[in-house]
This record gives structure tokens, sequence and C-alpha cells, in this order.
């Protein structure tokens, strides 16, 4: 695909910058989410990244990660404070092995450590089967194949996150534009969409899919949230829609569960 120059020019300093710092240690680099979905907005998106290394990062190779993303972060480049990205050795990309922590950048924030949770197995599956090369072989041969019914389960358990999301009327993510709003309904369609299939698609796909097969109201509230992508307007009076579309959404993942 074709990417926007500002990110070209983010991703060549970065993968640059990365490659200085780890020397023979940085063995692949990928894109994966919105970019290697196709959906990629340039208003909303982040730029997400697995970085991979023959083995885990010492102290001093950790520091100069961190101070690169540091650095990168104050460029005049819209997005040099979107990316987000993993840094997993090898044998964590291969299988992932629960419990282990390790490095992340998350846009906006300070490089750190993190424990992956059940949206990793979301992650590899479309690292392996739709990642764009950045440095390095095919990411098949790297990560093990991940089942359609691992994708399902996966999606089971961040549904549960999102259920909890939803019975807290009060949390400050209600109080967002109606653009994010549209976010929320999309992802639904989107983890909806898995658990039909064991794929995962872009988001206007899992749309045009949720719009032909779901059944009213929810066809009906997925059609209007289209009209709500980037739209910054603050408005409550759809919050409650879309709060019992997640909640209908998590119900079919235990339906799902239990048969």
């Amino acid at each position: 695909m074709t990417l926007p120059a500002d990110v070209e020019e983010i991703l060549r300093l970065a993968l640059a910058g990365m490659r200085e710092a780890l020397g023979g240690n940085l063995v692949r680099v990928y894109l994966y989410g919105s970019l290697a979905l196709g959906d990629f907005d340039p208003a909303t998106s982040d730029i997400d990244f697995w970085a991979v290394t023959e083995r885990p990062l010492s102290d001093a190779e950790f520091a100069a990660l961190a101070a690169l993303h540091k650095q990168l972060s104050r460029l005049p480049n819209p997005f040099a404070d979107q990316l987000e990205g993993k840094n997993i050795d090898r044998g964590e990309a291969w299988r992932h092995q629960p419990g282990q922590r390790i490095p992340v950048i998350y846009r906006g924030e300070a490089m750190g450590w993190s424990q992956p949770g059940a949206n990793w197995v979301i992650d590899r599956w479309v690292v392996r089967e739709r990642g764009i090369i950045l440095f390095g072989p095919d990411p098949k041969t790297l990560i093990a194949p991940v089942s359609a019914e691992d994708l399902r389960a996966a999606t089971r358990a961040r549904l549960r996150d999102w259920a909890d999301f939803a019975n807290r009327p009060d949390d400050p993510g209600w109080q967002e534009h109606l653009g994010e709003k549209a976010y929320f309904v999309e992802t639904m369609c989107r983890m909806l969409h898995t658990l039909a299939t064991g794929a995962t698609q872009t988001k206007p796909q899992a749309v045009a899919w949720a719009l032909s097969t779901l059944p009213e109201p929810w066809r009906t509230t997925v059609e209007r949230s289209q009209a709500w992508r980037g739209d910054q307007t603050r408005d409550d009076a759809f919050n409650p829609e879309v709060r019992r579309f997640i909640l209908w959404t998590v119900e079919q993942g235990e339906a799902a569960d239990a048969s």
C-alpha cells in the first residue's frame, strides 16, 4: 500500500534509529494494526509496529530505544508521537510465553514494560497474515500459526473488558466525542465478524458485513454510527444505544463460548 509521506518519514527515521540502537540484535520489523489491515485513517490512527530481536533487550538497549522514541516524539512530523510498538525476542514472537513482560511504546507515552493480554493473540494473527515488512523476511517464518478458534477465544476475552467498560456509564471514555463512539461500534462489528468467521478484517469490511447480517435494532445503530466518523462533537445522547450494542455483542460472544 502507499503510505502518507509523513508516515513514511517517521518510519524511516524510527527504523534507522532502531538499527543503530540494537545493531545485530534487531532481526525484523513489521507494521500491523490499521496500516496492515488497510483502514488507516491519518486523522485518528496510530502507527503499530513489531520490532523483533534475536535475544531479549539488555538494559543498555532498552535505554537506547527509550531515548530514540523520546527524540522522535519531539519532531515536527504529525505522527512523531503516534508510534505504538512492541519489542519482542524471537522466542516470544514464535509462541507467547504467559507471564512474560515485554518493552512497549504507546503513543504519547514513554517506553515501558507491559504484560501482553488477550489482544496479543489478535495482534499475532494480524502480523503473521497481513503484516507489512519493514525489515526482515516473511513474518510466517517467525510466528506460529494462530488458529481460528484461538482468535475467537481471544476476541471473547477482549469482550469481557468491553463489558466492564459498558457497565461503567460514568467512565470518562463515555464523555468522548462522537468519532470515538463510532470507533466503539466499529470495533464491535469487527469482533462479531471474527466470532462468525475466525478471521480479522478491516473495520469498513466488518461494518459492511454487519449491515448485511445483523438484526435490528443493531443494523440501524451501525448505520447511524457511520455519520459520526471524524465528528469531534461531544454528544452523550447516543451513549445508552452504544452501551446496549456493546453488551449485546458480549452476549453473542458468551453464547458462542457456551456452544
